[in-house]
């Protein structure tokens, strides 16, 4: 009578904890950018863009959500920007949001063509404060990671006389936002993920003619380095 007693516990404890590992909650991901994020310039963004990627690395226990959108920028006065797009990234009641923006908010004063964004430098700050306190209200109370953006880089083969000296400009003022970036992180207690440094100078990351998108190997290399923060 005993040993039977026995059985059925173990047997009904064994249960539990298949039950239990059979529901583990399915975390979910939103990877908020620009084009680097949505995964431009590749032929099939679905499958190689760095979130794509980073779900591939995470696996099954993740659900990510690509929130990237060409062009896009942080400070609220440039066009698109992440303020449109923040219903949606509430709605999906993410529970980590990974924000990587900066890229064309370096853009005006001269370089792309007749867009204004550089303009408004001066509330990238409060903006991305804004930002972040927006995403803290978000019912899931997500994790929350900022990024310096993925460099600009000259070495790039092919890039042309016109896109070497816009690039050139806004490489510095894109520096100047990864310290404003770093500052925020530390003032609202968010977690900071380094794209810049280790993909700066580093053309075999980038497409040709271009030296700021990605390739595949660069998306790559991004995700890794995303996914080496989320397991910390």
């Amino acid at each position: 009578m005993f040993k039977t007693r026995l059985l059925y516990i173990s047997a009904g404890f064994l249960a539990f904890l298949l039950v239990a590992c059979s529901s583990k909650k399915t975390k979910t991901i939103a990877c908020v950018g620009d084009s680097i994020t949505f995964g431009a310039r590749l032929e099939n963004p679905d499958q190689d863009s760095y979130p794509a990627k980073l779900q591939t690395l995470l696996g099954a226990n993740y659900n990510v959500i690509n929130f990237g959108v060409s062009s896009c920028t942080l400070i609220r006065k440039g066009s698109p920007n992440v303020w449109q797009q923040l219903q949606g990234i509430k709605e999906s009641q993410p529970d980590l949001v990974i924000i990587s923006l900066g890229t064309n908010d370096t853009c005006g004063m001269g370089t792309c063509g007749s867009r204004i964004c550089w303009e408004h430098n001066d509330e990238f700050k409060s903006d991305y404060i804004d930002l972040i306190n927006e995403l803290k209200q978000i019912p899931s109370h997500p994790e929350i990671y900022i990024c310096a953006p993925t460099p600009m880089v000259l070495e790039t083969p092919g890039l042309n006389d016109e896109r070497i000296k816009g690039l050139t400009i806004r490489k510095s003022r894109l520096q100047k936002l990864i310290n404003i970036i770093q500052t925020v992180a530390n003032k609202e207690k968010v977690n900071f993920i380094d794209l810049n440094t280790p993909l700066n100078n580093k053309p075999e990351f980038f497409t040709v003619e271009d030296g700021v998108h990605p390739n595949k190997a660069g998306y790559l290399t991004i995700a890794e380095i995303v996914a080496k923060a989320i397991n910390e």
